[in-house]
């Protein structure tokens, strides 16, 4: 035992682990292309002296918005194959002893 944890609190640390790492796995290509996005937006802006208000939200919006929608399936996919594993699981977590 680690740290004077039982095996239950263990189990459920495993899984929380898992659930967190996939969590971060579908979301992290998300974030990383928005940021990417935007840094090829500032750098267009810097580079032909775009004004801000000429650019307009609408068009930094529609490709945020292309970016989210891209990936929802790799998004879907993933935290569903999360909810499978739990579901799997969840007999191991109610059949075991609290002690």
């Amino acid at each position: 035992m680690i740290f004077g944890a039982t095996r239950r609190q263990l189990y459920c640390l495993d899984l929380l682990h898992h659930g967190l790492a996939i969590v971060g796995l579908a979301v992290t290509p998300l974030i990383f292309g928005i940021i990417l996005v935007g840094l090829a937006l500032a750098v267009l802006q810097g580079a032909f002296q775009i004004e801000d208000s000429t650019l307009a939200m609408a068009a930094k919006l529609a490709i945020v918005l292309l970016m989210a929608g891209s990936g929802l399936v790799d998004i879907y996919v993933s935290l569903s194959g999360l909810a499978t594993d739990w579901l799997h699981h969840l007999p191991d977590l109610i059949n075991r002893p609290w002690s």
